[in-house]
C-alpha cells in the first residue's frame, strides 16, 4: 500500500480492503492445502474395506467479515453419515487423523501448520 491518504477514513477503507483481500487469499491457499493434505490420507494401501471418499470431499473454507473485522475459517464438513459403522463423522475423522484407520494420518495437524505459514506469508507481504 504505497499511497498517500488525505483522511483517516480513506486510510481505514484502504486497510479494510487490503485485509479482506489478504484473508481471501489466505483462506483460498489454506483450503487448497487442506484438500492436498486430506487427499494424502488416501496415498496408502486401501486395505480390506471400501473407501467412501467423503473425507476427500470434506474440506470447506470461507471468509467472514464486517466493517471493522475479518476472519477466515477452514473446516471439515462433518454432516456426512457413515453407515453401518454406528459412529458419527467427527469420530471417524478423528480416527483417520490419529492413524486409527488405514491411511496417512495427521492431515489436520499439517493443515494447521500450513494455515499458520500462509497467514505469515500472505499478510507479511502485504503489511510488512
Amino acid at each position: 500500500m504505497n499511497k498517500v491518504f488525505t483522511s483517516w477514513s480513506a486510510l481505514k477503507v484502504a486497510v479494510q480492503k487490503e485485509m479482506q483481500s489478504a484473508m481471501k487469499e489466505t483462506v483460498d491457499k489454506s483450503l487448497l492445502d487442506a484438500q492436498d493434505n486430506v487427499m494424502d490420507f488416501y496415498n496408502s494401501p486401501e486395505g480390506a474395506y471400501k473407501r467412501t471418499g467423503q473425507l476427500g470431499n470434506s474440506p470447506e473454507g470461507e471468509v467472514l467479515g464486517s466493517a471493522n473485522s475479518v476472519s477466515g475459517e477452514i473446516r471439515l464438513d462433518t454432516s456426512y453419515i457413515y453407515n453401518p459403522s454406528g459412529r458419527d463423522t467427527k469420530t471417524i475423522y478423528g480416527y483417520a487423523e490419529s492413524g486409527g484407520l488405514l491411511g496417512n494420518g495427521e492431515f489436520w495437524e499439517q493443515t494447521k501448520d500450513d494455515v499458520s505459514k500462509n497467514i505469515r506469508d500472505i499478510f507479511g507481504k502485504r503489511f510488512n
